[in-house]
């Protein structure tokens, strides 16, 4: 699995997750691509952070969570929302239709797995928007991609701040299986985990582990976003 590059002014990342068995088995892999200068994302919720969080206090606190893996795949960076309770994060889901007909209950699982980790209490709300324009986070819908059967793309400022995201889920498996609604949600679980600052834990048992064979948040998931929203974005001292 390939590290992230850091950008000049924000960074892009890139996770793409491939369903190898019908079982809600996913093998997930991470690429990382430069967009350029991402400093015009400004993210007027974001507090400034001068230091980051020390390494010593974070792992004091660490335990029965797998934050030293996120922060070893995240080069040692805290990247996670600001506070958005007053101001929810704006969702916008595909609800075309690509998703009518016996697809029909794919945005409901999306709901679903936002719902899963709002319900962890951390400081982040979701709102529903009805245009792309209007959303912090977009997830779009394709009916396969190769090897894979999602990607989650999100962006942070220059103090890793996350600033934007982008979901996009496949319908089919790359053999050309389709998908039912249920694996639809345990996929969209882990890419929402990705898109809320979460990288991969090596317990199986967890949503965020690269092979996933679970459909529900772990204990070690709820406890390592609770960490990580406790936390001020930055790098690691």
């Amino acid at each position: 699995m390939p590290f992230r590059r850091p950008l000049s002014l924000g960074r892009v990342l890139t996770v793409a997750v491939a369903l190898v068995t019908t079982a809600g088995i996913v093998d997930c892999t991470t690429s990382y691509s430069a967009a350029g200068d991402n400093g015009s994302l400004a993210n007027s919720f974001a507090p400034i952070a001068p230091r980051g969080p020390d390494l010593n206090d974070i792992l004091l606190g660490s335990r029965g969570t797998y934050i030293d893996q996120c922060l070893s795949q995240r080069d040692s960076t805290i990247e996670r929302w600001p506070n958005r309770l007053a101001q929810p994060l704006r969702i916008w889901i595909d609800s075309s239709s690509m998703v009518a007909g016996a697809r029909g209950a794919f945005p409901s699982a999306v709901r679903d797995a936002f719902a899963d980790w709002a319900a962890t209490g951390i400081p982040v709300r979701f709102t529903y928007v009805t245009s792309p324009r209007d959303a912090d986070v977009r997830v779009h819908w394709t009916e396969h991609l190769d090897r894979k059967t999602g990607s989650t793309t999100w962006r942070t400022d220059r103090h890793g701040w996350l600033t934007d995201g982008d979901i996009t889920l496949a319908m089919h498996m790359s053999t050309g299986m389709a998908l039912n609604a249920e694996e639809m949600h345990a996929i969209a679980l882990h890419e929402v985990g990705h898109a809320l600052g979460l990288s991969h834990s090596d317990d199986p048992r967890d949503i965020m582990a690269a092979l996933v064979r679970v459909d529900q948040l772990s204990p070690a998931d709820r406890a390592t976003i609770e960490l990580l929203y406790s936390l001020p974005a930055g790098r690691v001292q």
